[in-house]
């Protein structure tokens, strides 16, 4: 799936299909006495359906995915997993207004569901719409303080706005979190070289690199070393 995408800053977070499953009982219209093994099967049902569209995603096939999404929700229209999840391969697909509404239902249904202001956020910014999907950020932030991939994205969309100071301190709490994030060091590291901070930026953009290296990311490892190359090259 789509990160944000900035210009001139290294590649950001993916933010894969799948998480928590929230089932909620539908509504039946059954006898009591069959209301039990009724609403196991049911939601046994779903569970199976919703695994298999996490594996068609997984594996490239969106539409297929998008139609066992779409049989889920059909099933328990309150399974927000399967509305964020839906999003995220339309966003995938290119289609930001369906991702932006099944971000929505996710939410009518959820109203302080982080993942899904979170990957709001990720559409709007995708449609340069980065005001609205800061506000998304800081929603995701507030109700989960320890959410990395929302700090993260939240510093990139301040990025884009010209919010230096406001990234800045953003990477530093994504980095805070997570230790190993190297997309954070390498963003940080850039915004202190548009800062002046020379050294700091160059141990950011180096300690990129390593994590970069020793996670198989020979892509973002070539990228941080051109960038510090270009750090030196304007100091020198």
């Amino acid at each position: 799936m789509k990160p944000i995408q900035t210009t001139g800053i290294i590649v950001g977070t993916v933010l894969t299909i799948g998480g928590l499953l929230v089932f909620v009982r539908p509504t039946l219209a059954i006898s009591p006495t069959e209301e039990l093994q009724t609403v196991s099967t049911d939601q046994n049902h779903v569970q199976k359906l919703y695994n298999r569209g996490v594996e068609k995603a997984q594996s490239g096939d969106y539409q297929g995915a998008i139609a066992d999404f779409e049989q889920v929700i059909t099933l328990n229209p309150q399974h927000i997993e399967a509305y964020c999840d839906r999003g995220m391969l339309h966003l995938g697909l290119g289609n930001f207004q369906k991702a932006i509404a099944d971000f929505n239902l996710a939410l009518e249904v959820s109203p302080r569901h982080a993942e899904a202001y979170n990957r709001r956020g990720v559409a709007l910014a995708e449609q340069g719409r980065l005001s609205l999907a800061l506000a998304d950020f800081d929603q995701a932030v507030r109700f989960d303080s320890n959410f990395v991939d929302a700090y993260y994205n939240r510093g990139k969309a301040h990025t884009e706005l010209g919010n230096l100071p406001s990234a800045l301190s953003d990477y530093n709490t994504a980095i805070k979190l997570a230790p190993n994030l190297a997309e954070a060091y390498g963003n940080r590291g850039f915004i202190r070289a548009q800062l002046g901070d020379k050294q700091e930026a160059l141990e950011d953009l180096q300690q990129a690199a390593k994590l970069f290296l020793d996670q198989g990311n020979l892509a973002g490892y070539e990228q941080t070393l051109m960038y510090i190359q270009m750090i030196q090259y304007q100091w020198d």
